[in-house]
């Protein structure tokens, strides 16, 4: 049996990241229009929240296409809020932000937002603050004690997979593999889509197909549907991966209801099978 598991979102705990990265960008944001931190953390709330009321229309955005959803990822919530900004976004205080960040030197929002991005995730994890979930190293022996083949794909580098898994002594063995720069986001044809319960889904991500032609995985779990299920979901659809591959979501506080409705759907018709509240779930019985 071999598991093709995504990494953020499955293996950690995403709240305490994604709030970090707000806080930065609202910090940032708050230096450059000379206002109050806290006022500039209210001001992004109320962005995102008019994000949230739109997600089928709001998100990630790279390349100028709208890889995954904003309800369904939290570390999704700075992208989203650039992007509305750039978009003409209403609100009393968005063109101030607009005006500050064009002052500032940035082309736009989204320019802004990237530069931010990285120095808040790299400086959440230097905090020690970013870490995995508890249960990691007690399912790392359950599969490996049951001869599961487990391969963890992230967009992140190889590298930090390395280090946060041997922060539990966990390294790379036969049965343990680590994929990174993955670029689930990397959208070539925009054309092949999904109609997937009233959103419409990108499919062609071939940098990710070829992960998942490689690891021909028996079962998948990621925690956001459009970005680690749609492409298998549509691959095992036209017999690129087996019939019988099984499409989990693993949930948290933040899932989307678009997402969690999924199983429900027919099995042709959905990117999700089974939804999950923890990786234990992944160690066979």
């Amino acid at each position: 049996m071999r598991i093709l598991s995504d990494f953020d979102g499955v293996w950690t705990d995403q709240a305490g990241e994604a709030d970090a990265i707000q806080a930065w960008y609202a910090r940032e944001a708050a230096r450059l229009m000379g206002v109050p931190e806290v006022q500039a953390r209210e001001e992004f709330d109320a962005f995102r929240a008019a994000t949230l009321a739109r997600p089928h229309a709001h998100g990630w955005w790279p390349r100028g296409f709208l890889t995954a959803f904003v309800d369904e990822d939290v570390l999704l919530a700075t992208g989203a809020v650039s992007y509305w900004l750039d978009g003409g976004g209403e609100h009393p205080a968005a063109d101030r932000w607009r005006r500050a960040i064009a002052q500032a030197g940035y082309a736009n929002a989204q320019e802004f937002g990237n530069a931010q991005f990285g120095p808040a995730m790299k400086h959440h994890r230097a905090e020690g603050s970013h870490r995995l979930v508890d249960e990691a190293r007690d399912v790392l022996g359950g599969l490996e004690a049951a001869g599961v083949d487990l391969v963890v794909v992230s967009n992140s580098p190889t590298e930090k997979l390395r280090a946060m898994f041997g922060e539990i002594g966990a390294e790379e063995r036969e049965g343990l593999r680590f994929v990174g720069d993955a670029r689930k986001w990397w959208i070539e044809d925009p054309a092949p889509r999904a109609d997937v319960a009233g959103r419409s889904v990108h499919l062609d991500r071939p940098i990710y197909r070829d992960v998942l032609t490689d690891v021909r995985p028996d079962v998948l779990i990621g925690d956001v549907a459009s970005l680690d299920l749609a492409a298998a979901a549509d691959m095992r659809s036209t017999g690129a991966l087996p019939a019988d591959l099984r499409l989990l979501l693993r949930r948290n506080a933040a899932t989307s209801p678009w997402a969690l409705a999924q199983p429900e759907l027919p099995r042709d018709e959905r990117l999700v099978d089974e939804v999950v509240d923890s990786i234990t779930a992944l160690v066979p019985r």
